[in-house]
C-alpha cells in the first residue's frame, strides 16, 4: 500500500464564545483537516488546529504540508510511520503541528488497514475514558461563576480558571469566587498561559494556594525554565509546564532541569503520537506526571489524542479534550465522541475510529 495523495483544507468551524488567556485572545478555531488517499482504497484524515498567538497559524501549516510534506510522502508505505516522521524532518524544519496532522491521517489509514482502533498501535488502552477539565477563559468573575454553574450542571469534575490577564486583586477574586461555588474538595486548577510577571508570582501563587488548587500551570514565559524552577522550589502546589514544552526534546529539558512538576503533552506541539508516546515514555522514567492538554480541536483531532492519552500511564491529572463536545457549536465529525459523568471515552473503531463529516468540513472551508 503506497500514499497517492494529501491534500489539506482550512476550515473555521464555529465557537459559543472566544476565549482570553494571558498569552492572547482566541477568536476562532482555525482546523486544518489533512486527507490521505492510498492506492489500496483505504483513505485516512487528520487534524491540527493552531492558535496563532501560541504557535503556529493554519495558512502557514497548509504551505507546508502542500508544499514540503506532501510531495516528499508520494509513494511511501503509511506502515512505516517513523520513516515518515523522519522524511518529513528532512523536508521541513520544526512545524510540529502541520506534521501532527500528516501522521494522524496515516495512523488513521494504518488502524483502518489492520482493522484495529489507533489505540492498538501504540500500546494499547490502560484506561477506556479519561476526566475533562474545562478552562473558564471570561476574565469576569459572574460570566465565570454562570459558565461554571452550567458546566457543573453538565457534570463536569474539574475547571481550570484562566488567569494572567487581569490586576493581581481581581484575579484573586475571581479564583476565591469559583472556590466558593465549587467547594473546597472540588478539583480546580489554574493557568496563567505565560502571563504572570516574575516581580510578583511568588507573591500571588502563595495568595492563591490558599484557595487549593490542584496546579498552577505556566506562570511565566515558555523559555523562563530558571523562573520556573525556582517558583517549584517554593511553592506546595505543583507546578505545570505547557508553553515550556512546545517540541518532544524541550520535555526533556523541562524534566532535567526540574522546572515543573508536571507536564502537558499537546499531541500537536510533540509533532504526533509516537513522539508524544515518547516525551510521556520519558516523564515516566522521570517521575513526572502527565496532563493530556489539547488546542481546540474537533473531534478529529481529539479522537486521537484519546488514543494517545488512554494508552499513555503517564498521563495522571486528566485531559483538555472538552472543545468538540462543548466549545464547538458544530462538530466536524459525523457522531460526537461519547462523554459521561465528567469524562470522554476513546473511540473503539479501526483508525482514529470517527468519520469525517466532509458536508461540514465544506461548509466552515477557509478560501485560500
Amino acid at each position: 500500500m503506497k500514499i497517492t495523495s494529501i491534500t489539506s483544507i482550512i476550515t473555521r468551524p464555529p465557537i459559543r464564545h472566544p476565549g482570553k488567556l494571558g498569552v492572547g485572545d482566541l477568536v476562532s478555531v482555525d482546523a486544518v483537516i489533512v486527507a490521505i488517499e492510498t492506492d489500496a482504497g483505504i483513505s485516512g484524515v487528520g487534524e491540527c488546529s493552531p492558535w496563532a498567538v501560541f504557535a503556529e497559524n493554519a495558512f502557514a501549516i497548509k504551505a507546508t504540508i502542500d508544499n514540503y510534506l506532501a510531495p516528499a510522502l508520494i509513494g511511501e508505505t503509511p506502515f512505516n510511520i517513523e520513516a515518515i516522521l523522519l522524511k518529513m524532518d528532512a523536508a521541513h524544519y520544526g512545524s510540529s503541528f502541520a506534521k501532527t496532522g500528516v501522521e494522524m491521517a496515516v495512523f488513521d489509514i494504518v488502524g483502518k488497514a489492520l482493522d484495529c482502533p489507533v489505540n492498538q498501535l501504540l500500546g494499547g488502552l490502560v484506561r477506556d475514558r479519561i476526566s475533562l477539565s474545562y478552562s473558564v477563559t471570561n476574565q469576569e468573575t459572574q460570566a465565570d461563576l454562570e459558565e461554571s454553574r452550567w458546566l457543573l450542571d453538565q457534570g463536569f469534575k474539574v475547571l481550570k480558571i484562566k488567569t494572567g490577564v487581569l490586576p493581581e486583586r481581581e484575579e484573586l477574586i475571581r479564583v476565591e469566587a469559583l472556590r466558593k461555588l465549587v467547594g473546597d474538595d472540588f478539583d480546580l486548577r489554574i493557568d496563567f498561559n505565560q502571563g504572570g510577571r516574575r516581580e510578583q508570582m511568588t507573591r500571588l501563587c502563595r495568595q492563591l494556594e490558599a484557595f487549593k488548587p490542584t496546579f498552577i500551570e505556566q506562570p511565566f514565559k515558555g523559555f523562563d525554565l530558571d523562573a520556573m524552577a525556582a517558583l517549584c522550589a517554593v511553592l506546595d502546589t505543583p507546578i505545570m509546564a505547557d508553553e515550556s514544552v512546545l517540541s518532544w526534546d524541550q520535555g526533556f529539558q523541562v524534566a532535567k532541569r526540574q522546572a515543573a512538576d508536571i507536564i502537558s503533552i499537546k499531541i500537536a506541539k510533540m509533532g504526533g503520537l509516537l513522539r508524544s508516546k515518547k516525551v510521556a515514555g520519558m516523564c515516566e522514567a522521570a517521575g513526572v506526571p502527565c496532563y493530556a492538554g489539547a488546542m481546540w480541536e474537533s473531534g478529529i483531532g481529539l479522537a486521537a489524542s484519546l488514543h494517545f492519552a488512554c494508552s499513555s500511564p503517564a498521563i495522571k491529572y486528566g485531559s483538555d479534550f472538552y472543545t468538540a463536545n462543548y466549545l464547538m457549536t458544530d462538530d466536524l465529525v459525523v457522531s460526537p465522541l461519547a462523554v459521561s459523568d465528567g469524562a470522554i471515552f476513546v473511540p473503539t473503531g479501526p483508525g482514529l475510529g470517527v468519520e469525517a463529516d466532509w458536508e461540514a468540513i465544506e461548509r466552515y472551508r477557509v478560501a485560500v
